[in-house]
């Protein structure tokens, strides 16, 4: 009971981590472009795993890797992910972005089907339709309410979907610090990238915050700022993702994942008490049929590995 309570406390600090990152992003979003904070946020995370933890998993071998192209594509992976999430929260609220990247999990699911050969019954397949239905809630297709930033999560729960079934079809070998620091990496590498392209491009977004997010040029940075970015940014990213991947390397993703559904909470509140921002009532219910369904999705998936495993059992004897 003891070890599922240190899952359990690993998984819930890490997804407050997360929580504190997004939330510190979506106040630098009128202030500091977003690949600028990618930079610092790489810069800061780089130097904190290099000098800070690496030495206790002994030194810089620790990161050799055999498959450096697997590390490029789960990178850019993420990239995708956090970029597209980004730019929609500087203008979506981020209780209602959060909830709609929660229907990634659903599109884990689907998509293993077609790309690991997983089976999904009918029982996980309504509870995908549920979660779907709930996502629609939200972004409300078709209405005056609608917004195409809308689609932006969404997006972003497609590039967090092939990020997952990247790493379970060819991650099982490779160390969660190792994946972490290239990761970082390729933060570093395309932050200066989109920096220097929008640069030369001159883009010119001033009716959009998004965009304005995206392509801004770079400014200067004070010390307050640098050091909110190294505590609310850096550190809480590198954290999270050590205590994160400590939690899904050492316990059942399925009997982990229900507790991630916590940073939906946080979204919630915190866009209430910083932003003063309430979701309509179609909002709310698409959040509980998202987050709903995302647990069922999970605990089936738990079910359904333990009758398989004994089936196995049952086949070898």
């Amino acid at each position: 009971m003891n070890n599922n309570y240190l899952g359990i406390s690993a998984i819930v600090f890490g997804t407050i981590c997360f929580s504190v990152n997004d939330i510190s992003v979506k106040l630098f979003s009128s202030e500091i472009p977003l690949n600028q904070l990618m930079f610092f946020r790489a810069i800061f995370a780089i130097s904190i795993l290099l000098f800070v933890i690496l030495p206790f998993y002994g030194g810089f071998k620790y990161l050799n890797t055999s498959n450096p192209v697997f590390h490029i594509f789960r990178g850019l992976a993420v990239v995708g992910a956090n970029t597209f999430f980004f730019i929609s929260i500087a203008e979506l609220s981020l209780a209602e972005a959060t909830a709609i990247f929660f229907i990634a999990p659903i599109l884990i699911t689907i998509f293993a089907m077609f790309f690991l050969q997983e089976k999904v019954g009918i029982r996980r397949g309504l509870a995908c339709f549920i979660g779907f239905l709930g996502m629609l809630f939200i972004i409300k297709p078709g209405t005056i309410s609608f917004e195409l930033i809308s689609i932006f999560p969404l997006i972003a729960a497609l590039f967090y979907t092939a990020l997952h079934i990247i790493t379970r079809k060819y991650g099982s070998q490779e160390k969660p610090l190792t994946m972490g620091f290239y990761i970082q990496v390729c933060f570093l590498v395309t932050s200066l990238m989109f920096a220097g392209g929008f640069y030369l491009a001159d883009f010119d977004a001033e009716h959009s915050n998004s965009l304005t997010f995206l392509t801004g040029s770079w400014v200067s940075v004070s010390t307050f700022d640098m050091f909110h970015i190294l505590v609310g940014i850096a550190l809480p990213i590198s954290i999270g993702g050590i205590l994160v991947s400590y939690a899904y390397k050492n316990y059942e993703a399925s009997f982990l994942a229900p507790f991630e559904y916590g940073a939906l909470v946080i979204a919630v509140v915190s866009t209430y008490l910083i932003w003063n921002e309430i979701p309509d009532r179609l909002s709310l219910i698409g959040m509980i049929l998202i987050m709903l369904s995302g647990i069922f999705v999970s605990l089936r998936e738990k079910q359904v590995s333990s009758i398989r495993s004994s089936r196995k059992i049952i086949h070898r004897r």
